[in-house]
């Protein structure tokens, strides 16, 4: 397997743990008479995304690095979730995309370049640089940080809950 198909694998399940935390946070809103709204829209800090913005920036990050390194397009989602349900959703479909790129598609050179426009301007990577240095590092901080939020609103998680089965 490339390091490629290992990310792929990775970032599902990544994903496949998002999920099953939403659903926790899901059952605590009620267990709790908490509303989803308040979770969703929650942030660690002003200048930070809310919980739903995160979720699909964690979708987002993994679609879209899967797709530039299979050389396919990546599916276009409309960012409008305004439920845990919602979200869900999103994630299933981003799973579904996901597994459907073979290894093969995935194998590649290292050297390949990958370009990524950044608000104002272009970032260029070689293929190996964009898995280690972007598209891992962004996926991972948007997932811990609704991970984060959800803790920080009480929800009960704990670490087996971010790293999944093992």
């Amino acid at each position: 397997m490339s390091i490629y198909s290992e990310t792929n694998a990775q970032f599902i399940l990544g994903l496949t743990n998002l999920s099953a935390i939403l659903e926790k946070a899901a059952r605590w809103a009620k267990e709790n008479g908490k509303s989803e709204e308040s979770l969703l829209t929650a942030a660690l800090a002003e200048d930070m995304y809310p919980l739903v913005r995160q979720v699909q920036i964690t979708t987002d990050m993994a679609k879209r690095a899967v797709a530039r390194l299979g050389r396919v397009e990546a599916p276009v989602m409309e960012d409008n979730e305004t439920t845990i349900a919602q979200l869900q959703a999103r994630i299933e479909a981003t799973i579904a995309f996901m597994k459907g790129i073979s290894d093969a598609q995935l194998d590649g050179d290292d050297e390949r370049q990958i370009v990524v426009m950044a608000r104002e301007h272009e970032l260029r990577f070689t293929a190996r640089n964009y898995v280690y240095k972007f598209a891992t590092p962004n996926f991972y901080f948007h997932f811990t940080t609704a991970y984060d939020i959800l803790r920080q609103a009480g929800v009960p998680l704990g670490k087996r809950d971010f790293v999944g089965q093992i």
